[in-house]
């Protein structure tokens, strides 16, 4: 002994641990002989069989093992193992009890020989085992029992398992509490190596149904409840939710006085058991089999928990099926359940999570009716509903209501959220003052109060108070996030300030945060905006004329650098790089772009937006083939044409000057195609389509018409639009002989004033009056000019226009009356020699 405490330690040795070996095997023939005890053939056969690691192991006390937190639940509880000192300790007291012929008892030594094998100290096992026989004493149902309790203590489920066999071997039948114990034992070891309760499953099912001769089980004696529930613990903490509920069903067929041999023999399922398997569920977000499990226990006539009802109530909510938590509450209510603070505050979180934010509400005025106070927790619930819905106004009225509810105080988590909802509203002077009132109160302010904040100026266009903010936050050594970032890069974007918004990006690259997706579309979105004001400003000139600061390329720039950052671009930001080079009249990279989405993933597959914003870009630039052909792509694609993307095709047939192709897309889009003529390429979609044209789409019928002197099918085109409620609906001021046109173009006046005329000579009513048009006394808002644009059709006010029309068209004399310049008439008898 003195040779191995010298070198033993020294494990890279191997001829000393062979020695060691050699040692420890002669000590044990040396104090047994050839004994037949099985506990001592197990010591045999350990010391024999075992690694030099595991030898070590029995030699220097059990290794510090990392375990799981475990459940509060018994078998999944942290298992406990004596330290070496400890052992040591006690089996010097009892060596110098046997030196001093001390008597020493049973139980004394069952304990002792128990430690040694939860402990895995075989060696020790021995000593004592030896001890025992000098004292008369035998290995009986009791010693078995007491190691395997030990091992339960210790989760050792390999010895516990190891004792079991001994049983056998020494002719001793295994109680059904011996078999539970070695189970529990197990589940306990799997904190520490997963799979262990796959085995005392095994071993459960296996004695359960009578395949082991040696275990005594009867309806009345069955296996504990509490192995079973051990073996559920386990399966909640890995979610396995189909063993779960088959180990139930097996224990609710088998715990029956009528089960048959085959069904074996289970205890009857307690409260306890259902609960675990509902926790099984709702782990694995299974509410609809929770829900089954939760009527069984009501078959079965059990009442269940109200953290049963909880489990189920927080799985529903998950999966956002608010109206099936509604109805577990009404459940608890009829099974005569209580119901808790919690469970109110977990079907209010499911109705907030479907922001029905009115349900909420009810619930949140339910609660005081049944005597309950709501918490921060409630409150904070409904507000996040009201700030996912926008329903600022809401919000600020339950915030106004914390105040007054006793024993509420709104924390910073029911702030922000009212924050959100005002950012949500597009109220930035209401989030701003919560934001005075928290530091008035002097609340801990963090990241996500600043990120509301911001958003809300963002949204309501006050991109200065935005950046003074995030300086604010800095300074006060809050760090901004990605998604505060992104927020304010959306502010600069929202107020034209595109170059203070990379200048943010590039802050944040300087600063060693990496810029993610969010981020990079907001940058990429300011410099859309940004080229669609630019292009908006320079209407009159020519796509290829406007410099707009090269913002197209910046945008591709940005989305090349996503790549190099590992950052896969989605259709969200092509969509807006798409914009971008719409705005600015490059088309051909537009298309290029529509192509690289097109190769990519399931996440970056043109979408509507991205095919409307490369329409708009061909458009512009007066490619109307190309723009058919992206407009029959898109239809290709499975992605039916709605509005916007008509309306972005109408407007690169106007630039275009195609008045045919524009009529029968017309006619297309309100379902009437005609069969005298088809587009080339199959570019229109088939007649039936969910869109409905709009004032936009008719203003660019109307114009692409007006300027190819296509009067008749013009005015077909109006009455149409007249008869769907596009036009003319509203803009009757005094009576039906005056008629509003100043918000309308040159091209869209003269139809609706051909229209009325038209109506008036085809309707011929007799109490004729004097028409009025009202035009305005304002210049003629200046069109995209074609080839066929005159400087002085151009530059002329609608009034002139419209008097020059009546006369060269309709030979009808008007005029202008003195106190209203804005105003051309004709007088009825003018209208009636017409």
């Amino acid at each position: 002994f003195g040779f191995n405490t010298t070198f033993g330690r020294n494990r890279d040795m191997l001829t000393i641990q062979i020695s060691l070996l050699c040692l420890l095997w002669g000590l044990s023939i040396g104090a047994f002989g050839f004994t037949k005890s099985p506990i001592a053939l197990k010591a045999h056969e350990t010391i024999l069989s075992q690694d030099i690691s595991r030898l070590t192991w029995a030699l220097y006390g059990t290794p510090n093992k990392t375990k799981r937190n475990g459940s509060a639940a018994f078998a999944v509880r942290k298992p406990f193992r004596p330290s070496p000192a400890v052992l040591k300790k006690k089996l010097s007291e009892v060596g110098k009890r046997d030196q001093s012929g001390m008597e020493i008892s049973q139980s004394y030594c069952d304990k002792l020989l128990g430690l040694c094998v939860a402990s895995d100290e075989w060696d020790r096992v021995l000593e004592v085992l030896d001890v025992m026989k000098r004292h008369g004493l035998k290995q009986g149902q009791t010693s078995y029992r007491t190691c395997l309790q030990a091992c339960f203590e210790a989760g050792n489920g390999s010895s516990a398992t190891e004792i079991l066999s001994a049983m056998e071997k020494a002719g001793i039948d295994a109680e059904p509490i011996d078999i539970g114990l070695t189970a529990a034992a197990m589940c306990r070891n799997n904190l520490s190596e997963t799979g262990w309760w796959r085995k005392a499953l095994n071993l459960l099912k296996q004695h359960s149904h009578g395949e082991s001769t040696s275990t005594v089980t009867s309806r009345d004696n069955p296996i504990p409840l509490q192995a079973f529930d051990a073996v559920l613990e386990c399966m909640v903490e890995e979610r396995q939710w189909k063993e779960a509920v088959r180990l139930l069903r097996l224990m609710e067929k088998g715990s029956v006085k009528t089960a048959k041999k085959q069904d074996g023999i289970y205890p009857t399922p307690a409260v306890s058991t259902y609960r675990a398997v509902i926790e099984s569920c709702a782990a694995s977000n299974q509410a609809e089999q929770a829900i089954q499990v939760l009527s069984s226990m009501k078959r079965e006539g059990i009442k269940p928990s109200t953290y049963s009802c909880e489990l189920v109530i927080s799985a529903l909510s998950k999966k956002r099926q608010w109206r099936r938590a509604i109805q577990m509450l009404e459940l608890m209510e009829e099974l005569e359940v209580p119901k808790t603070v919690v469970t109110y505050n977990t079907v209010i979180s499911a109705c907030a999570r479907s922001r029905e934010v009115g349900m909420a509400k009810n619930l949140l005025s339910k609660m005081k009716k049944e005597g309950m106070r709501p918490d921060e927790v409630s409150f904070n619930s409904v507000i996040g509903a009201c700030a996912s819905t926008a329903r600022w106004k809401d919000a600020l009225a339950l915030l106004d209501q914390c105040y007054r509810e006793p024993g509420v105080t709104p924390n910073i988590y029911i702030y922000t959220n009212a924050m959100r909802a005002c950012a949500k509203g597009k109220n930035p002077k209401r989030a701003l003052s919560l934001l005075q009132v928290v530091k008035d109160k002097g609340l801990p302010i963090d990241s996500y109060c600043y990120t509301a904040v911001i958003d809300a100026c963002a949204k309501g266009g006050m991109w200065k108070k935005a950046l003074s903010l995030l300086d604010e936050m800095q300074a006060k050594g809050i760090a901004p996030t990605e998604v505060t970032y992104s927020v304010a890069i959306s502010a600069c974007g929202n107020g034209g300030q595109w170059q203070k918004a990379l200048n943010l990006l590039q802050s944040m690259r300087q600063q060693g945060m990496k810029a993610n997706l969010i981020t990079y579309n907001a940058a990429i979105t300011a410099l859309s905006k940004a080229s669609r004001f630019h292009a908006k400003k320079s209407s009159s000139v020519k796509p290829e004329e406007i410099g707009s600061e090269d913002l197209w390329s910046r945008a591709l720039l940005l989305l090349g650098q996503m790549r190099k950052d590992g950052i896969e671009p989605d259709g969200f930001c092509y969509s807006s790089a798409i914009s971008c080079c719409g705005a600015e009249g490059r088309w051909e990279e537009a298309l290029k772009l529509i192509e690289v989405m097109k190769k990519g993933g399931p996440k970056t597959r043109p979408n509507k937006v991205a095919y409307t914003a490369a329409i708009s870009a061909c458009g512009r630039a007066g490619e109307a083939d190309h723009a058919l052909n992206l407009f029959q792509s898109m239809q290709n694609e499975g992605l039916s044409a709605d509005r916007v993307a008509y309306n972005a095709l109408f407007s690169a047939l106007r630039v275009a000057g195609d008045a045919d192709k524009t009529y029968e897309l017309w006619r297309e889009m309100i379902g009437k195609s005609t069969t005298t003529f088809s587009l080339p390429s199959n570019a229109i979609a088939t007649a039936k389509s969910s869109a409905s044209p709009d004032i936009i789409t008719l203003t660019d019928c109307i114009s692409t018409l007006f300027r190819a002197a296509e009067y008749q099918k013009m005015d077909q085109v109006f009455a149409e639009a007249v008869d769907r409620g596009i036009t003319l609906r509203g803009n009757r001021l005094d009576s039906q002989w005056e008629t509003d046109l100043s918000g309308m173009s040159i091209p869209v006046a003269s139809a609706a004033s051909r229209y009325i005329l038209n109506q008036i000579r085809s309707h011929k009513p007799k109490d004729l009056q004097d028409i009025a048009f009202i035009t305005g006394v304002g210049r003629f808002h200046k069109k995209e000019r074609t080839k066929t644009d005159s400087s002085q059709e151009a530059s002329m006010s609608l009034r002139e226009f419209l008097q020059s029309m009546l006369h060269t068209e309709f030979e009808l004399e008007s005029y202008i009356p003195p106190r209203a310049k804005g105003t051309v008439v004709i007088e009825k008898e003018a209208l009636a020699r017409w």
